[in-house]
């Protein structure tokens, strides 16, 4: 029997509507993710998310490689996406591994929006479930990316 891990969770406020919101996560992600969070040898050019259910979540890479993070599941802006997460705990891409990034962004008031983060099914990581579930609470991992996110929208304010 397989064990369920709980979800890690994360939710930050930021001063700017839904839909720039959504627009800074998904369409402008290269102009806020942590350089140091990547898969692959060289420094990112560009991280990408299709929007579209079925569309890919991945980085090309300042050598013109490219290395996949997961896919998208769920497309519906301005209020939600979700993709997967296939990055295993040796920080390599598994197509067979699945965990799951959903992030959902609702109206607090008018010009402020309350982003939700919620990286689940980690189970999937199977014995390193657990250190993976310490790993992703770290203050550098899901916490710092998402107050590397706040910061670029207040530049976007």
């Amino acid at each position: 029997m397989i064990e369920t891990v709980e979800a890690v969770k994360r939710d930050i406020v930021v001063n700017i509507g839904r839909e720039r919101a959504f627009e800074i996560f998904t369409a402008e992600m290269t102009s806020w993710w942590p350089s140091a969070h990547h898969i692959g040898d060289a420094p990112i050019e560009r991280i990408v998310i299709e929007p579209r259910v079925g569309g890919r979540w991945y980085t090309v890479h300042q050598d013109g490689s490219e290395t996949c993070t997961g896919v998208v599941v769920v497309w519906d802006p301005p209020g939600r996406f979700v993709v997967t997460w296939q990055i295993g705990s040796d920080w390599k891409y598994h197509d067979d591994l699945v965990t799951t990034v959903d992030v959902r962004f609702e109206e607090e008031a008018p010009g402020r929006t309350r982003v939700r983060l919620e990286h689940r099914d980690l189970e999937a990581f199977g014995a390193d479930a657990a250190a993976m579930r310490v790993t992703f609470e770290q203050p550098g991992a899901w916490h710092g990316t998402l107050a590397a996110y706040a910061a670029r929208t207040e530049e976007a304010a």
